[in-house]
């Protein structure tokens, strides 16, 4: 397994992304057969072709009909012979964007997106890392040549971003200690791919162990800790969880055991944000949450514990329930007869 720090420094080193297949296998080596999968036609065709001979120029593509296409050397006097061409030799290949994407994305766990970023040349937003329900980070790639050019997509994206996000890059050649200050005023991270992807034999990128402590090290500035001294912990509900996804057991008055999907996790009244602040006992919002679970998730004017005033606990109940899982909805709906509330969620009573 090696890293194919070829192709990364080769992507900050063509214009446009662009080239025909010749010059990509001379600039990649033995690397091209892996970074094919990268590259596709963009159905055009070159104007020049680099010297088979290695003359330094690019030579002038001349085409006198589809079947006689030939490259002529620049050079004065000419250095080089004519080569004769296929129409396919002259055929643009160019970055798939969005097949590196997908490898960057798997290998973040993101949510893959494919988005050009305006007014940003060579710069798309290319996923979502959502490490935790209610945390959403975007994910951006961008090639650029010259430091410079690098330094001004840091600033434009410092400045349109109000939260924290992931930047890549192919290699760190353009990265400066300028554009380091600018990322760490919005916590946001830079990882270069040549650190972030490594290729096998076979041409798959799976993550190496760099890429886990520079993305442990992002969560540890952008996440809550679960250890909070607060009032409400923090429940690192998965990203994709829903409401059907939750399960409570009531253990006593005052715990809770929760699971979401692959967390779980034992918690009291305070941790889930449900103590009174002027006496810390549990708010009217947890005796609620109680008598739900007493009723095997549903709560109707039967119940011995039913007021008017549980309208407006409910609606509280919600939002304190939100807070601590953060997944969208309400986690509370009418039953079909429109004669009892019903818990989205699975919640009872250990017996």
């Amino acid at each position: 397994m090696k890293k194919p720090h070829s192709l990364w420094q080769t992507l900050e080193r063509v214009p446009g992304l662009a080239a025909v297949e010749a010059e990509w296998m001379a600039l990649l080596g033995p690397e091209y057969e892996l970074a094919k999968n990268l590259l596709r036609p963009n159905g055009k065709y070159a104007s020049s072709y680099p010297c088979p001979a290695g003359c330094g120029c690019a030579h002038k593509v001349i085409t006198h009909s589809t079947d006689d296409i030939v490259a002529v050397c620049r050079c004065e006097p000419k250095r080089c012979d004519t080569v004769e061409l296929k129409r396919t030799d002259i055929a643009v290949y160019e970055l798939n964007w969005n097949a590196l994407g997908t490898v960057v994305a798997s290998v973040l766990q993101a949510f893959q997106e494919d988005v050009p970023v305006d007014g940003l040349p060579m710069t798309r937003r290319i996923g979502t890392y959502s490490p935790y329900a209610g945390f959403r980070f975007p994910v951006y790639l961008t090639i650029q040549l010259e430091p410079e050019e690098f330094q001004r997509v840091v600033e434009s994206l410092v400045s349109r971003e109000d939260r924290p996000f992931i930047l890549i890059a192919p290699t760190h050649d353009l990265y400066r200690p300028e554009c380091e200050k600018l990322l760490q005023r919005k916590n946001a991270r830079f990882f270069p791919l040549v650190d972030l992807l490594v290729c096998k034999d076979d041409g798959l990128f799976p993550i190496d162990k760099t890429a886990d402590i520079i993305l442990a090290d992002f969560r540890s500035v952008v996440l809550p800790s679960p250890e909070d001294a607060g009032s409400m912990v923090f429940f690192p509900t998965p990203p994709d969880a829903t409401w059907g996804d939750v399960s409570i057991k009531f253990k006593d008055g005052h715990t809770v055991s929760i699971k979401a999907g692959n967390a779980s996790g034992t918690y009291n009244y305070t941790q889930m944000g449900m103590a009174d602040e002027r006496n810390g006992n549990p708010t009217k919002q947890w005796k609620l949450l109680e008598s739900f679970a007493t009723a095997h998730g549903k709560f109707s004017w039967e119940h011995s514990d039913a007021t008017r005033k549980n309208q407006k606990r409910r609606e509280v109940l919600a939002e304190n329930l939100h807070n601590f899982f953060r997944i969208e909805g309400d986690p509370f709906r009418w039953t079909k007869d429109g004669k009892a509330w019903e818990a989205s969620f699975k919640i009872s009573y250990v017996e």
